[in-house]
C-alpha cells in the first residue's frame, strides 16, 4: 500500500486504505510509554489542529477515496466503512449545528418566530 502522502491527514487515508486491502490492525498499550507525542499547549494552537483535522477529512470526503464508495468489494467491514464515514462526514455536521445555534438569536432579536402562531 504504501504511505499516502499529499494529504492533511495521511494516516487516516493510509489506514483506511490498508484496511481495504484486507489488512487488519490492533490496540496496542505497551507496559512502558512507548511514543510519545506533543499536544497543543493553548486554546489557538487547539483550534488550528482541529480546523486542519477537519479540512483533512472534508479532503477525503470530496475524493475518490471517499468511504461512502471507495473500497467495495475489499476487506473492509461494514463497522470500519462505518467508522471511516463517521470520520469524514463530522465536519459538515457544523452546518446544521451553527443554523441551530443563530436561530433563536436571530428570532430574539428581530422579534419574529419560526413557529406559526
Amino acid at each position: 500500500v504504501g504511505w499516502i502522502y499529499g494529504s492533511v491527514t495521511e494516516d487516516i487515508l493510509t489506514g483506511f486504505k490498508m484496511h481495504c486491502h484486507g489488512w487488519r490492525s490492533i490496540y496496542c498499550i505497551p507496559s512502558r510509554p512507548a511514543f510519545k507525542g506533543s499536544a497543543p499547549i493553548n486554546l489557538s494552537d487547539r483550534l488550528h489542529q482541529v480546523l486542519r483535522w477537519a479540512l483533512g477529512s472534508v479532503e477525503i470526503f470530496l475524493s475518490r477515496h471517499c468511504p461512502l464508495w471507495y473500497g467495495y468489494g475489499g476487506g473492509l467491514k461494514w463497522l470500519e466503512r462505518l467508522s471511516y464515514i463517521n470520520a469524514t462526514v463530522y465536519p459538515w455536521t457544523s452546518i446544521p449545528l451553527l443554523a441551530y445555534c443563530t436561530l433563536p438569536a436571530v428570532c430574539l432579536l428581530t422579534g419574529k418566530f419560526i413557529t406559526p402562531e
